[in-house]
């Protein structure tokens, strides 16, 4: 491996780990109180999607509905939404976020947007031809990852 290919590579390892981290990590969204990354992402869903049920929850976010009550429950708690019957099924609960749950709800999109903003921002002072070459480099990285994500 050449130096300079073992140093892209550490450079990649280390933006992966820390962005990963940043994602991760428990937060406050402007609630004063810290949310981890699964109770903000149901927020999230809720506010994109105010009236959904568990059912299409477990179906936009790929994961089971056994998985998604406990999470519930915690931000019903919490006060960031609130269940009611879905009038044409009185045994299907949907939700929406209370007002706590939106400012929970905007902060985290900001959130995302301060973070893409910068790295567009750098993105934004490389010429073309660079953003080219980097471009062809991570959708062939990607397609490796994606080779050994599928033989496993």
């Amino acid at each position: 491996m050449h130096s300079q290919s073992k140093t892209v590579h550490e450079i990649m390892i280390r933006i992966i780990n820390k962005v990963s981290s940043l994602m991760t990590e428990p937060r406050d969204f402007g609630i004063s109180e810290v949310l981890h990354t699964s109770e903000i992402h149901m927020v999230d869903m809720i506010g994109r999607n105010p009236g959904i049920n568990v059912t299409e929850i477990a179906q936009k976010l790929g994961i089971t509905k056994g998985a998604i009550p406990k999470i519930i429950r915690k931000l019903i708690q919490k006060s960031l939404i609130y269940r009611y019957q879905s009038k044409d099924n009185k045994r299907i609960g949907q939700f929406e976020l209370t007002a706590k749950g939106q400012i929970a709800f905007q902060q985290h999109i900001e959130f995302h947007r301060k973070f893409d903003n910068i790295i567009i921002q750098t993105f934004d002072s490389v010429s073309e031809e660079k953003l080219h070459f980097l471009n062809e480099i991570m959708s062939e990285v990607e397609q490796h990852v994606d080779k050994i994500r599928q033989s496993k």
